[in-house]
């Protein structure tokens, strides 16, 4: 095959979303292997779950520009930077944050470190991940289900909830007790007993976080059918895993 052969073939290659890698054998070449990633199963439904949640989700790779339109077209992502170096992921993440926004990052890679320190928050997948992306972010989710994320999120969400709900109970309680007690109708066993009670309101309502870990999803119905909506199937809830069961 000539070279004008050669590169037209290449550029089919690249126009299909993969990454053409060239075989020479004694300074001749004997031909090419196209390499193309796929996404993740639960993907899609991670994305749609993120999205229904009211987040933006924006994919910034080093992979070309056809690649990443693929990849991203598959899992329902709408904004994509492609062929990103390490130094310009961490970059974008700054211009993001310029402009007010709060930025996750998510990755698994050594080119995915600088921007996981840059970011608000960062998150590796722990399974796959590198350990220097694993020692970089902030957290870690020890497996392959990217439904983890949502959950991770919503499971935050729901924390501080409860956080701002047993604050209420517990102010509440003081004025109610202070106010007993220069009215003169609050003795001192009525107020031991009136704040040991709401002691227990206060643990009974943190321990509503506890149903995620019975196989409950932290996602919320409506966040499930909004998901559902958009990817065209149901998003299931992933069951929590024991201890003996994550990996290594």
């Amino acid at each position: 095959m000539d070279i004008a052969g050669v590169s037209a073939h290449l550029q089919r290659l690249s126009s299909e979303g993969k990454t053409p890698v060239l075989v020479a054998a004694d300074g001749r070449m004997e031909g090419v292997i196209a390499v193309s990633d796929s996404p993740r199963p639960d993907a899609r439904e991670a994305v749609a779950a993120l999205r229904s949640m009211g987040l933006r989700v924006l994919m910034i790779t080093g992979d070309n520009h056809a690649a990443a339109a693929r990849i991203a077209q598959a899992v329902g992502i709408d904004d994509v930077l492609a062929e990103v170096a390490p130094g310009g992921k961490a970059r974008e993440v700054k211009a993001l944050q310029q402009k007010g926004q709060v930025v996750a990052m998510v990755g698994d890679g050594v080119n995915d470190a600088p921007a996981l320190a840059t970011a608000d928050i960062g998150v590796a997948m722990g399974a796959a991940g590198s350990a220097v992306a694993v020692e970089t972010a902030d957290i870690a989710l020890m497996g392959d289900n990217l439904l983890k994320l949502p959950e991770a999120i919503s499971l935050a969400k729901r924390t501080v909830n409860v956080m701002r709900q047993n604050i209420w109970i517990a102010l509440i309680t003081v004025v109610v007790l202070l106010v007993g007690v220069f009215a003169g109708g609050v003795t001192m066993a009525i107020g031991m007993f009136v704040h040991e009670g709401s002691v227990l309101i206060v643990i009974l309502n943190a321990m509503r976080l506890l149903r995620n870990t019975q196989g409950a999803t932290a996602l919320s119905r409506s966040e499930r059918a909004r998901a559902a909506h958009e990817t065209g199937r149901p998003v299931e809830p992933a069951t929590a895993q024991s201890s003996s069961e994550l990996p290594s």
